[in-house]
């Protein structure tokens, strides 16, 4: 007697499943959209509510030029970001990091900035990069974000006092840690003890100090690009000061870098206005200067959202190609 075999699944048969697995993810991305449109809807709806007089008495031109040094340092961390991936050995194309960046960007005005990175992480695997090498570049870059932050915050550490001794005493401490994890036999160590806990393979080899330093001098460019934003802001209201530059560059680098770790509250709402209240105070009353804190809030929240969608709007086939020549782009990248 012939025993009977199961038939095997055809392509027909897997077809309603794939239909399915399409369907969920077109619902999930759907969702995660009108979520982030309705968390940056209340976002700019309550910062106006706060801000609108002190927007109202500021110059037009303080404003213009403020968002473009917001844009610039936008830039220089889609640089960051892009080298941090060309070191972990998955480079993408600039116009693919600046979408992933962009448009992920727009995940940490939903409770906890984690969704940024989560969606960071998503954006870039549909760029060709494996989930496990785009989480690890997340992680790096965040990490040569905080390490450069740090850095630069050492030019606001006189305001941080005047928040909290605890907190500037733990950045004194913390700028050698982060600078020795930055290092790249360091890192490598990091990045490969982060990828053996992914199940995934070590790097192919050691991370390049070239490639580090690439990125961790654009991350510091960037802060110090903002900073030039937040100076602008406050000149136009108590005068050009080079002392509130150097104040100005420092106390956002560490209100943001704070803002970022802390995860509890979108977008770290109050602890960067804290860092930023006390480094402007010896020059301007504390209400005028919680004030600009918030202007500035509202700047960055309104240059994220503008590159954010213009940035996803990039993503179709037909606005790519007019851009970006198919002979000019960066081969794919290997999939770790």
């Amino acid at each position: 007697m012939s025993s009977i075999e199961e038939p095997e699944s055809t392509p027909a048969d897997d077809a309603p499943k794939r239909t399915k697995r399409t369907v969920l993810a077109n619902v999930a991305r759907v969702a995660v959209t009108l979520a982030i449109l309705v968390a940056i809807v209340f976002a700019v709806k309550s910062q106006w509510s706060e801000v609108k007089d002190t927007i109202d008495q500021l110059s037009w031109w303080s404003l213009i030029a403020s968002a473009l040094f917001v844009f610039l340092g936008m830039g220089a961390a889609v640089r960051a970001w892009q080298h941090a991936l060309g070191a972990l050995e998955q480079p993408i194309p600039a116009f693919d990091a600046a979408r992933c960046y962009l448009v992920g960007q727009l995940g940490k005005y939903l409770p906890g900035s984690v969704w940024a990175f989560v969606l960071q992480t998503e954006l870039v695997r549909r760029a060709g990069v494996s989930r496990a090498a785009g989480f690890t570049a997340v992680l790096v870059t965040v990490g040569l974000s905080t390490t450069s932050a740090l850095v630069v915050g050492l030019l606001g550490l006189p305001a941080l006092f005047q928040v909290s001794t605890v907190a500037a005493v733990a950045v004194i401490v913390l700028v050698p840690i982060a600078l020795v994890c930055a290092y790249p036999p360091v890192l490598t160590h990091l990045v490969n003890l982060a990828l053996k806990l992914l199940r995934r393979p070590p790097l192919h080899k050691p991370l390049t100090m070239r490639k580090i330093g690439l990125a961790l001098g654009w991350c510091g460019a960037s802060w110090i690009l903002y900073g030039v934003h937040l100076w602008i802001l406050a000149s136009s209201t108590a005068g050009f000061q080079v002392g509130g530059l150097i104040e100005c560059i420092g106390a956002l680098a560490l209100g943001m870098c704070a803002g970022v770790l802390v995860i509890v509250v979108p977008s770290g709402i109050g602890v960067r206005e804290a860092v930023i209240v006390a480094a402007l105070s010896p020059f301007m009353d504390a209400g005028v200067a919680l004030g600009l804190a918030l202007a500035s809030r509202l700047v960055f929240t309104l240059c994220e959202v503008l590159a954010g969608i213009v940035a996803a709007l990039a993503g179709s086939r037909a606005l790519r190609n007019m851009f970006v020549h198919e002979h000019s782009r960066v081969a794919q990248p290997i999939k770790a």
